[in-house]
């Protein structure tokens, strides 16, 4: 029923905006750069059922997106070594959940103030609500410190190639405004969801089914004990001083692993071996191993669950870095950075006679022809994944994994099915509230409604920018789009470009912090969707929030106006 409300909500703003068609013109920005009206052309039925074809052909990226991040947890979710690292996790923070929902908060505000996509970081979020909803921490809470984070770091972002082309404005245009902003904004939205310590009831009750848990507990543990030490016993070993050494020279090899009997372990690392992530690992478990105690014959176990847990951190450790590393873009923040763009064309060039190596087994690296600027190639440089990227480096790991262990190929079958099923209905409606931005978009009735706001006053105005902002992030909730429409009537109006700073600030800071409400919002309806939270419940939660920060932006902006 929850999930109801908030499709009633999203209808109702699709039919919202294919009434406004009906009698509102629409208007489109010249190459003079003057607003033209087209008059009112309005859709009709038939052409609100043409729109959603084309949101569904233009906006697949996020479907595939949430199924590719679907199948990738319900692959880990089979992994026993996986679970075993949530519940630590969990466990870790049993009564400190105010730590966690700041650290979750803090560093996914950090990281979104340099990302270029901001949802990308949606693939964390399965494993945090995972660990919050154990520790039964609010629903909305668990949003706040994920979606609402990021945004908030979004609404500082260090840069943005679209706003900073579109005003022309260089990367320290701001800088020091924005992290001031980002600072006080993120601390209020700490206090604002900081859980609250929940009453004790019926203490002599609870003590009593405490202890007689506590009472199965410890008699499961012997029995689990005694079952352990019968595995134990008739478990493979090796020698500990050749398998360390082994493993501290050929490790980034498998040789180490094949010595060992774990053949597939070996030939995975072995095919892997050019990305250096078998060496990193063999560094780790050459650690853990030396840690180790030895028989009396100087033996080890082949496999210990410590060695397992090590190298599960390890991998996941690199997975994080490498997705978030993919999406900020490294060229663009450091002046005369070409590291990444130089990497892809040493890559596409290794060959053998003309057989592309690289490019033909895996996909050939994106590589620009410096006499003629054509860009050809398939794999985006570091630093410039798209979501589509993330989504194939996914279903190869999930291809990796089930290829790698114990996952029998039906049980594959099973689990990823049954993902997809439940992830389906967010992908679709995620999908389908984009037809509001292809009505508006294909109407130019968001540019007539910008330009009607922005020449209630003469130039540049702070009430009617942002006024002007936030009515044209609900009908157009992609930046991009929002910036070539909306944008294009900012500063066709606004011709003074010595304001184009504090213009700039208004329009990232202010659509940003409309995401975090309006149903338009693709990140926001996942969310809602995905936790099963009503939008109304939602609105009544995080209104406060909105209203102080809308405050903070309009201040700042005011700051920055008179100092201009």
């Amino acid at each position: 029923m929850k999930k109801y409300n908030l499709l009633k909500v999203l209808a109702i703003t699709i039919f919202v905006a294919w009434l406004l068609t009906l009698i509102i013109p629409g208007s489109y920005v010249d190459y003079t750069g003057a607003v033209t009206s087209s008059g009112i052309a309005g859709i009709g039925v038939w052409g609100l059922l043409s729109n959603l074809s084309i949101s569904i052909a233009y906006f697949n990226g996020i479907a595939v997106f949430l199924i590719a991040v679907a199948c990738f947890y319900a692959v880990l979710n089979k992994v026993e070594v996986y679970n075993n690292f949530t519940n630590k996790v969990t466990s870790l923070f049993k009564g400190k959940e105010r730590l966690l929902v700041s650290i979750v908060t803090i560093t996914f505000g950090i990281i979104s103030l340099f990302v270029s996509d901001f949802i990308i970081l949606l693939v964390f979020v399965p494993f945090i609500y995972k660990v919050m909803k154990e520790l039964e921490i609010d629903k909305k809470i668990i949003l706040s410190s994920s979606l609402v984070a990021g945004l908030i770091g979004s609404m500082c972002g260090i840069y943005n190639s679209t706003l900073f082309s579109a005003f022309n404005l260089e990367l320290n245009t701001l800088l020091l405004v924005k992290i001031v902003l980002f600072i006080v904004s993120i601390s209020i939205l700490l206090v604002f969801i900081a859980p609250r310590k929940k009453k004790k009831q019926n203490t002599n009750k609870a003590t009593k089914k405490t202890s007689s848990k506590t009472k199965n507990v410890k008699e499961e543990t012997k029995t689990k004990a005694v079952k352990k030490v019968t595995v134990k016993s008739n478990e493979k070993k090796v020698n500990k001083i050749l398998y360390a050494t082994l493993t501290l020279l050929l490790g980034g090899l498998g040789i180490n692993k094949i010595y060992a009997g774990q053949i597939k372990s070996g030939i995975l690392r072995l095919l892997f071996s050019w990305t250096l992530i078998p060496f990193v690992l063999s560094i780790a478990e050459f650690i853990t191993v030396l840690t180790e105690k030895s028989d009396k014959d100087g033996k080890i176990p082949v496999t210990s669950k410590r060695r397992n847990n090590v190298s599960f951190a390890v991998l996941l450790v690199l997975f994080v870095l490498f997705v978030i590393g993919t999406i900020i873009p490294w060229e663009s923040l450091f002046t005369n950075c070409t590291i990444f763009t130089d990497f892809n064309s040493f890559v596409s060039s290794i060959k053998i006679g003309d057989y592309a190596i690289f490019g033909n087994i895996i996909g050939q690296p994106i590589v620009t022809d410096a006499s003629t600027g054509a860009s050809s190639g398939t794999i985006s440089i570091f630093g410039s994944w798209s979501m589509t990227d993330v989504s194939i480096f996914l279903f190869i790991i999930v291809a990796v994994i089930v290829l790698f262990s114990n996952i029998k190929f039906n049980d594959f079958i099973a689990t990823t099915t049954a993902s997809i099923k439940k992830v389906l209905p967010v992908a679709i409606t995620a999908m389908l509230i984009s037809i509001v931005l292809v009505i508006m978009v294909t109407s130019g009735i968001n540019v007539t409604i910008a330009n009607a706001i922005l020449k209630l006053t003469k130039g540049f105005n702070i009430a009617t920018t942002t006024l002007a902002t936030m009515v044209g992030s609900v009908l157009t909730a992609d930046f991009y789009y929002f910036i070539s429409t909306v944008g294009s009537v900012v500063t066709a109006t606004i011709t003074n470009k010595d304001y184009y700073g504090v213009v700039a600030l208004i329009i990232q800071s202010v659509y940003n912090l409309m995401m975090i409400f309006v149903p338009t919002s693709v990140g926001l309806v996942i969310g809602l969707y995905y936790l099963d939270i009503p939008y109304n419940k939602w609105f009544k939660f995080i209104w406060k929030l909105l209203l102080i920060l809308l405050v903070i932006i309009i201040v700042t902006s005011i700051v920055v106006y008179a100092l201009v």
